[in-house]
């Protein structure tokens, strides 16, 4: 999932990598953006919501992936990895997809070398399209585990419905390295895909942290602690995913709701079920330290980030813990959990403790409560019309 803060600068320095890609799609003149104005429905709600949730499904993806696929990390020969991508292709191909549908996406940058996952399901309106992904690389869980079976679950719970719009699911390869099969992936999009794409849907550790949180919106490219940060531009897909949860029952703590909450209490808001947050930090009440990005924006450490620098929309599904204060990464998101006792001192990201024993030893049912909420909610933003 998120890098370390170390690692952030490796992102910003990613657009060399876009340069140097195989196969980069070559710069036309700008096209007009269709995806503008349009007005987005969603098929699934709260009288269908359990047509469309398949917590069940992700729940066993995830009991497999962190029992018997736990070291994916794309930098071994010896792990997981190969088998974990071999897995999702023959899961999708169980589910009834074609292996016209299902792309192998390949790619190498400065002796790294990885392989995304992409099936394609075409939509009635097969011009404008939806993006929904999660990195399959890595050695957790939760980090991330916990997305690739909440994605594949999607994937195989909808397979014969035709969605209104072109939707691709890619299962990212070599994020924990920087992002590669995200940038990658993006890069190799035409202009013309690129401006019709709706919305990039990012899962990302979902699973371990004490707040199922939804963030979108651009905060520019200066990722760096001050006092003021850019205010979010294009946080209308945001603001569309959180109408759409509360259309479908939960309740959403928005900017708006959250902005001032630690200032007056020094806490966050009680964790509550069925409810959504978001980063609380802005302009008007930052974090005590660590201020980087303004409210309903992230951080830059996760796959989302290629598609933003490419003007495309995202929403960022996230479990974590913005109100703990720690050492260099207090108020970041990086620690899950306010029992700092538990994991490396609240942590389970990039740690040794990100496994699927210590899920089901200090947070008992928590994966399947936040499936509740991020399943039917994918799948409302994927059924779009």
């Amino acid at each position: 999932m998120k890098m370390r803060t170390n690692k952030i600068l490796a992102v910003l320095l990613l657009p060399a990598f876009l340069c140097g890609c195989a196969g980069k799609t070559p710069v036309s003149a700008e096209p007009e953006n269709t995806t503008e104005n349009k007005e987005l429905v969603s098929d699934v709600t709260s009288e269908n919501i359990s047509e469309y949730d398949f917590t069940e499904q992700a729940m066993i993806y995830l009991e497999y992936l962190g029992t018997k696929l736990p070291d994916r990390d794309s930098t071994k020969k010896d792990g997981d990895h190969e088998a974990a991508m071999e897995w999702i292709i023959s899961e999708l191909r169980n589910a009834g997809y074609s292996d016209g549908q299902i792309e192998k996406q390949s790619f190498s940058y400065e002796g790294f070398e990885g392989t995304n996952v992409i099936l394609t399901v075409e939509g009635e309106d097969r011009l404008h399209q939806i993006i929904a992904g999660a990195h399959y690389d890595g050695d957790g869980t939760g980090d991330n585990g916990s997305g690739v079976a909440l994605l594949l679950a999607n994937a195989v719970g909808l397979a014969g419905k035709k969605p209104h719009y072109t939707v691709k699911y890619i299962f990212f390869d070599c994020e924990e390295i920087g992002l590669l099969g995200s940038f990658y992936s993006v890069e190799n999009m035409s202009d013309t895909e690129t401006a019709n794409t709706l919305y990039m849907i990012n899962i990302d550790s979902v699973v371990f942290g004490d707040y199922c949180n939804i963030y979108g919106g651009f905060p520019g490219y200066e990722y760096v602690v001050q006092e003021k940060q850019p205010e979010p531009e294009k946080t209308e897909a945001y603001e569309f995913a959180a109408d759409v949860a509360e259309s479908l029952g939960f309740s959403v703590m928005r900017t708006a709701d959250l902005d001032g909450y630690f200032a007056k209490h020094g806490t966050g808001p009680e964790i509550k079920e069925k409810t959504l947050y978001t980063n609380p930090w802005t302009n008007d009440n930052p974090p005590p330290s660590n201020y980087v990005a303004a409210s309903p924006a992230t951080i830059p450490a996760s796959d989302h980030v290629g598609y933003m620098m490419k003007d495309i929309p995202y929403i960022y599904f996230e479990a974590t813990n913005w109100f703990v204060e720690g050492e260099e990464l207090s108020y970041l998101g990086y620690f899950e959990t306010y029992d700092k006792s538990l994991g490396e001192g609240g942590m389970f990201m990039n740690t040794e403790y990100d496994t699927w024993e210590n899920l089901n030893k200090f947070f008992p049912g928590r994966a399947e409560q936040h499936f509740r909420i991020y399943s039917p909610l994918l799948s409302a933003l994927i059924m779009k019309r």
